[in-house]
């Protein structure tokens, strides 16, 4: 499984989903809650959006390229979006 924040500069990619539910290593909850995924729904992020990372510095908020529109979007953010690269 690949997110967003794993994708490399000037790789463009597909979302496949979005993580929703799960726990981290110490037991708490992670992912979006219902508020997250319908914030991530009303910016345009749908399954099959093509995105284009423009910046990825690997700390921080990540600049994104999508719907001809660049975006800054935080990284924790970027964690939840599950993506296939277009490029091996």
């Amino acid at each position: 499984m690949k997110t967003l924040s794993d994708m490399h500069e000037g790789v463009t990619g597909e979302i496949t989903g979005v993580i929703n539910e799960g726990r981290n290593q110490y037991g708490r909850k992670r992912g979006l809650n219902h508020n997250g995924a319908a914030r991530l729904r009303e910016m345009g992020f749908y399954e099959g959006q093509q995105i284009t990372v423009v910046q990825n510095k690997g700390n921080g908020p990540l600049v994104i390229k999508f719907q001809d529109t660049r975006m800054v979007l935080g990284r924790g953010l970027a964690m939840k979006i599950i993506m296939r690269s277009n490029h091996s």
